[in-house]
């Protein structure tokens, strides 16, 4: 098989990209804009990254059109099951009721004999 891409110029500047990205993800987790937003951004930035490596290093940008669907429609029931997690991790409590942190659960901080 040959590489679509005739120079490697392409290659360091996704590269270059994908640093970036990955400062970028790095300081947006030190933020504190607010739980959801902290979310978002997070997922918008390692979308960002997920396309540029599958567009560039997969080849996916190179593909016949007719292999789109093939690519998409996994990519779609993942984006359903992404945001349809999404309202209970973003504004869930995370917590169980009645179990104290540090607490074993079942143990609510007492010896169980």
């Amino acid at each position: 098989m040959s590489d679509p891409v005739k120079s490697t110029k392409v290659y360091w500047a996704v590269f270059a990209a994908l640093i970036v990205a990955t400062f970028l993800t790095v300081a947006q987790s030190r933020m504190d804009i607010g739980h959801a937003a902290n979310r978002i951004i997070g997922l918008a930035i390692a979308c960002t990254k997920a396309t540029l490596v599958a567009l560039f290093f997969m080849h996916l940008k190179y593909e016949k059109r007719y292999f789109y669907p093939v690519v998409i429609f996994p990519l779609m029931l993942l984006l359903v099951i992404i945001f349809g997690n999404f309202p209970d991790v973003a504004f869930g409590e995370h917590t169980t009721p009645g179990v104290e942190l540090g607490q074993p659960e079942g143990g609510h901080g007492r010896a169980s004999h």
